[in-house]
């Protein structure tokens, strides 16, 4: 199926995004009143204004529903859009969960459908309903039997860590399945670096826990180039050295990155910031073609890279917070 048509309509649409400039301005607004001027011609203007409050998130996600829904009449394979927005699906999920372990522990207040974002691909308050009234046969993505599988995890351990755990395992095995069955190489690559990506994570919070390495494995997930063993045993050695047992991958440069900036110790929103930064330049090359399918996700990425620059500069200025520790959490976008 050709993507000469959508990778055009990409490129213009790549003409609206907000570039690092713009978040440089952004962040040195003198008030949250001059930070909303500056949006004023942008895209975000319909859906931020001084008259309607300073509800960033909300605003910010309406900017990205409607990224996707525009996407959606023109990109020839959807579920490009649903590898996107998935996992908003299970963050869905772990709301309406603990939301509802909170209310059997006797919390009536536990719910928590503020947090409920709308860019999943299941309508919310259709996974709202199956979930309490616990008719989960028509939901998709495995969630038919995920959903009974944490309550009897919650039943036996109290654990939510180990609820969210299960989850999150799901979700990627999700992911992973609806990218192969589109059979787009780059894009199966991509969700395999994902995924690496999120152990790597996992890797680093442990060690810097102290975690017990012959414990870890539950954190780690299936699926990635890396497998989830291997990541276990980084536990086992130096931090410093991550970078060389695991120079024969590709998230290893990473790691090479980080080290010659600071070290291993660097703030945890540094790594993160450089692990979504090099997901996204996993699948810049697709830029050089004018019908690779890995354009509809990383024009997705990037706009979700712009979102999380904009909550970030926005709440810098309403908070009066560091502008300068603002700026190194920006990530590169476009």
């Amino acid at each position: 199926m050709s993507y000469v048509y959508t990778v055009a309509r990409l490129r213009g649409m790549e003409n609206h995004l907000l570039d690092g400039a713009f978040f440089s301005r952004l962040m040195d607004s003198a008030s949250i009143d001059d930070a909303v001027k500056a949006l004023g011609e942008t895209s975000y203007s319909q859906w931020i204004s001084q008259s309607s409050g300073v509800n960033f998130d909300k605003a910010i996600d309406a900017e990205i529903l409607a990224t996707c829904e525009e996407l959606k009449s023109f990109v020839p394979d959807k579920e490009l859009l649903d590898i996107f927005r998935l996992p908003y699906d299970f963050h869905n999920v772990k709301v309406l969960l603990k939301g509802l372990f909170k209310v059997r522990g006797g919390d009536t207040e536990g719910r928590r459908y503020d947090l409920i974002s709308k860019l999943g691909t299941i309508d919310t308050e259709e996974l709202t309903n199956s979930i309490e009234t616990e008719e989960y046969g028509f939901l998709p993505y495995g969630l038919t039997d995920l959903i009974p599988a944490c309550w009897t995890l919650w039943d036996q351990t109290k654990n939510a860590q180990a609820v969210e755990l299960l989850i999150d395992h799901a979700m990627f095995k999700a992911m992973l399945n609806v990218a192969e069955n589109l059979k787009m190489p780059d894009i199966i690559q991509w969700v395999k670096f994902k995924i690496d990506a999120e152990n790597l994570r996992a890797a680093i919070r442990l060690a810097r826990m102290k975690y017990d390495p012959a414990k870890s494995l539950p954190f780690f997930h299936e699926g990635g180039t890396i497998r989830p063993d291997d990541m276990a045993k980084l536990l086992n050695e130096p931090q410093e050295t991550w970078s060389r047992i695991l120079s024969y991958t590709d998230i290893g440069s990473v790691l090479g990155a980080l080290s010659e900036q600071s070290d291993m110790k660097a703030a945890l929103s540094d790594v993160s910031k450089a692990l979504d930064d090099y997901l996204l330049k996993v699948l810049e090359k697709a830029k050089y073609s004018m019908d690779s399918p890995a354009n509809v996700l990383l024009f997705l990425l990037t706009k979700e890279a712009e979102a999380r620059n904009m909550r970030v500069a926005l709440v810098c200025v309403a908070g009066g917070l560091d502008r300068e520790f603002g700026r190194r959490l920006l990530s590169n976008g476009r």
